[in-house]
């Protein structure tokens, strides 16, 4: 179909340069009402965000994916129209990475498929690399998965340059999705980005707006409710989220005199960093969704693009983008890295858990079992 922003192809689909990201319609301490979230998905798809991001485990189990096809239920007329990237292979209590079990992956896929009805599942990945087995080893079990017919494509997430040389020669890599933001744009990043670029595999940029940071969206750490995950990010802890509210600061300024909000410029910086960036934001508002999608079409100059960079080269970010252990399973190779443990100089085996209860109204972080 036509669309209102610049394209690229994903899984052999041409979709929009600005996806959505639907994480936060299930995976938050307050979801909104089902029908909220049809006008923001619906407002989202229309300004011509056509490929989205969801997972199995965002929120209870299976929520977000059942949201989804609610949605196409209601608005069957949209299904040919979107291409759907589900992230998967975890266990849905303690988000531990399971790649290495291909028994699991095929029931996630299978109960997946089963809620979707007839909508195909477009392109499935690993949220998170299991450090139980190697990329070879779990990139196979995908393979031998999509053979089966159970999704068209391979996807990737958080992984580093070597793991997806490693998973290239498996499979063709349809995206990979990776933090990437005015926030988060350190060398590992920045290496996947030009390796994205010069294999011509498309990026889904998650957190493309520095989880809230760019929208201005809280003006101090005691704002962030009870029960977000935020909370939990050394970013947006005492000093050092004031230290990173200096960057939006800057940010404001360049906005300001290009005639954009300051989200749009950070969303238009990123499509602007290759030919196959697709930011996900996420949001639940029809009018901000579209402010966002718009973005794609937005282009900065090289002076603006020069002063951005000339910020970046000079601020440091305080804080890391996820607690503790959780950094072992970013841009991560499984066979080499282990990272830390809730105590320190323990290997991690588990992912983040954002929340554990069906109503995501406690904060807690998962670690092998341990909670903390």
């Amino acid at each position: 179909m036509s669309s209102p922003i610049p394209q690229v192809s994903v899984a052999g689909h041409q979709v929009g340069r600005m996806g959505y990201g639907l994480m936060q319609l299930t995976w938050t301490p307050t979801p909104p009402p089902e029908e909220e979230s049809f006008k923001a998905i619906k407002a989202a798809a229309d300004a011509g965000a056509t490929c989205w991001s969801t997972a199995t485990f965002y929120g209870p189990e299976f929520a977000n994916i059942r949201l989804i096809a609610n949605f196409f239920k209601k608005y069957p007329e949209y299904k040919e129209k979107i291409v759907l990237v589900v992230k998967g292979g975890a266990d849905y209590t303690s988000i531990a990475p399971k790649g290495n079990d291909i028994d699991f992956l095929r029931s996630d896929l299978k109960k997946t498929q089963e809620i979707l009805g007839d909508k195909k599942i477009d392109v499935y990945s690993l949220a998170r690399l299991s450090h139980d087995a190697t990329v070879e080893e779990q990139f196979n079990n995908l393979e031998t998965l999509r053979k089966e017919g159970l999704f068209d494509a391979v996807g990737a997430s958080e992984m580093s340059v070597e793991s997806l040389e490693k998973a290239q020669k498996i499979t063709p890599v349809a995206i990979i999705e990776i933090e990437v933001s005015l926030f988060s744009f350190e060398k590992s990043i920045r290496d996947v980005v030009a390796w994205s670029s010069t294999n011509k595999v498309p990026i889904f940029a998650y957190s493309p707006l520095g989880r809230g940071f760019l929208t201005r969206t809280y003006k101090s750490p005691e704002d962030i409710p009870d029960g977000d995950f935020k909370k939990m990010i050394p970013r947006f802890q005492g000093e050092a989220f004031y230290e990173n509210l200096k960057l939006v600061d800057k940010l404001d300024e360049i906005a300001s005199k290009k005639g954009v909000n300051t989200s749009q410029l950070a969303l238009a910086w990123i499509v602007g960093l290759s030919d196959y960036t697709i930011p996900i934001p996420g949001s639940s508002k029809p009018q901000r969704a579209i402010e966002n999608t718009q973005a794609a079409g937005i282009k900065l100059t090289s002076e603006e693009n020069k002063t951005i960079s000339d910020i970046l080269d000079t601020f440091e970010v305080s804080g890391t983008r996820y607690p503790g252990a959780g950094m072992a399973h970013l841009v991560s190779d499984s066979s080499s890295y282990t990272g830390l443990g809730p105590e320190g100089g323990v290997p991690a085996r588990g992912l983040i858990v954002h929340c554990l209860n069906d109503r995501c109204d406690k904060r807690s972080l998962r670690f092998d079992g341990v909670t903390t």
